[in-house]
């Protein structure tokens, strides 16, 4: 019998292997066959774990996804918004044909866009969530804006330049980000 140590490596390569399939070939192409021969296991392994291509796909998208969407508090507004942006940046950077591959799948599959947005977007949307608590008790955000609005606008600008440009995205451009647009429509100082 195979220790647990054992089994818990040999999911962590398949999973290693269907995170590559996924940004190389897509989620329609992606097939157990491929994975199969990939990972050196045989299908009957994977059915046995992974029922699905979906329930392997999103258990590969979350273990990949090796840190939380948790800001610690950095004292104030800006300081926390620099450093979701950062996280976020950092993991699109890493992620990018993976997520890019992934949007595309979930806009033909209900099933893989619930998923997705369990594992994925309520967490990142958790994450804001705490930042924004944190400027209003802080007494940081404007009452005339909905700071809603925060995660969607801050997302957008990365995925765009990050996955759809291909632009790098320094430190430098973070800043200006978060100090000539996100500060001037969320807080009181501009």
């Amino acid at each position: 019998m195979q220790s647990q140590a054992k089994i818990r490596e040999r999911e962590r390569h398949i999973l290693t292997i269907a995170v590559e399939l996924l940004s190389e070939v897509g989620f329609d192409r992606l097939t157990f066959d491929a994975m199969a021969a990939r990972a050196g296991v045989s299908k009957t392994t994977l059915y046995r774990r992974w029922p699905t291509k979906h329930e392997l796909v999103i258990d590969a998208v979350r273990r990949r996804v090796d840190f939380s969407f948790t800001v610690p508090d950095q004292g104030s507004f800006r300081a926390d918004v620099l450093e979701a942006l950062r996280l976020i940046s950092n993991w699109l950077k890493r992620d990018g044909a993976m997520l890019s591959n992934l949007v595309d799948a979930i806009r033909r599959d209900a099933d893989l866009r619930e998923a997705t947005e369990r594992q994925l977007a309520q967490p990142l949307d958790g994450m804001w969530e705490e930042v924004i608590d944190r400027a209003q008790a802080r007494g940081e955000l404007r009452t005339d804006t909905d700071p809603s609005w925060l995660s969607e606008l801050a997302q957008g600008v990365l995925m765009n330049r990050i996955l759809v440009a291909g632009v790098p995205v320094t430190d430098a451009f973070l800043e200006r980000l978060t100090d000539e647009i996100l500060l001037p429509a969320f807080t009181h100082t501009a």
